[in-house]
C-alpha cells in the first residue's frame, strides 16, 4: 500500500517509453501491435504484455529478452530502457520514504519517487532555501513556527528527517544534475538566528563545491522576484518532465507539453534574472562574512 506512489511512477514511466519504442518498431506489414509482441513471447492474448504498458507490471527478464529482440531495439535504446527497468525493480528495496507513507501526503511520496530517478533537477524558490537543501536547524525552525498551530513536535520532526533522507539523491551511482534557483531574500533571513543561519550558508557552498549543484541567486537589483515555488525534473530525450509546483497540502503536478515548454521559458527567464553561477557562490560567501561579523 504504502509503495504505491512509489512504485507505480516508475513502472507506468518504463510502459510508457516501452510503448513508444513498440510503436516505432519495423515492420512490413504496419505498427506492431501488442499481439505481435504478446504472440512472441508465447502468449495466446495480448492481456500480459498490456499490462507491462499500462505500467502494472515489470517483464520478468526472460520476456524483457524477448521483448528486445522482437523489437528490434538498438543499443541505445535497449541499454536506457534496461536502465529504467533495473532501477525501478530497484525501488522496492531503496525506497527510503516508505516509512513516512503514514504521516505524509501522497503527492509528496509522488514527488519524492520522481526526484529519486531523475537526471536533472531544476528547483526554485523565491523566499525560503530549498528543502533539498537545508539543513536540520534550518528546517526544524521553519517548520516549528510556520506550522505552530497545526504540528505536533513530533511531527516538525518527521518533516525535518523526510526532508534530510531527500539527499540520498547525492548518493546515487550517477546524481542527477542540480541547479537551484534563489532569491537572496532567502539568503538574508536569518532563520533559526545568525548561527543556523551562517551553517546554511556553509551547507550551500559545500553543496556547489563537493556536489556539484549549481545555484543562482536573484539578487535585490534585479528587476523582478520568483513569487512562488517549483521543480522541473527531467528524466531523458525519450522522457516527458515533469513540473511540481509546491501548495500547502503537498505538491500539485504538471505534464502537458505545452505546460512544460512554458515553465522551461519561465526558467529561462529567472536565468536572465539571475546572477551566474560564479557570482552566485560569491554573493553567498559575502552573506555569509556579514552574517559572521554581526
Amino acid at each position: 500500500m504504502a509503495l504505491n506512489p512509489v512504485a507505480n511512477s516508475a513502472r507506468e514511466r518504463f510502459g510508457a517509453a516501452l510503448q513508444r519504442v513498440r510503436l516505432a518498431a519495423p515492420r512490413g506489414d504496419g505498427p506492431v501491435k501488442q499481439i505481435h509482441v504478446a504472440r512472441a513471447l508465447g502468449q495466446k492474448t495480448y492481456h500480459r504484455y498490456s499490462r507491462i504498458e499500462r505500467g502494472e507490471t515489470w517483464p520478468k527478464d526472460k520476456e524483457w529478452a524477448t521483448i528486445c529482440d522482437f523489437l528490434q531495439m538498438d543499443d541505445v535504446t535497449r541499454v536506457r530502457l534496461e536502465t529504467m527497468r533495473s532501477e525501478g525493480l530497484a525501488i522496492v528495496e531503496s525506497a527510503w520514504w516508505i516509512e513516512f507513507a503514514d504521516d505524509t501526503d501522497p503527492s509528496l511520496l509522488q514527488f519524492v519517487t520522481n526526484e529519486q530517478i531523475a537526471n536533472k533537477i531544476v528547483t526554485c524558490a523565491g523566499s525560503i532555501v530549498p528543502g533539498l537543501f537545508q539543513i536540520p536547524d534550518y528546517g526544524r525552525t521553519l517548520t516549528s513556527y510556520l506550522g505552530k498551530s497545526t504540528m505536533t513536535q513530533q511531527a516538525v520532526e518527521r518533516s525535518v528527517a523526510f526532508r534530510q533522507k531527500r539527499r540520498k539523491v547525492f548518493d546515487r551511482p550517477s546524481p542527477p544534475v542540480i541547479e537551484a534557483i534563489i532569491g537572496e531574500g532567502a539568503l538574508h533571513q536569518q532563520v533559526g538566528g545568525p548561527q543556523v543561519m551562517g551553517r546554511q550558508l556553509d551547507s550551500l557552498m559545500d553543496d556547489a563545491t563537493t556536489r556539484g549543484v549549481v545555484f543562482r541567486v536573484i539578487p535585490y537589483e534585479a528587476n523582478a522576484a520568483l513569487a512562488y515555488p517549483f521543480h522541473l525534473l527531467e528524466f531523458g530525450e525519450a522522457e516527458r518532465p515533469v513540473a511540481a509546483f509546491d501548495v500547502m497540502t503537498g505538491m500539485a503536478f504538471r505534464e502537458t507539453p505545452k505546460e512544460i515548454r512554458g515553465l522551461k521559458h519561465f526558467v529561462g527567464d529567472l536565468k536572465d534574472l539571475s546572477l551566474s553561477p560564479e557570482e552566485s557562490l560569491e554573493r553567498i560567501g559575502k552573506i555569509r562574512r556579514e552574517i559572521s561579523s554581526d
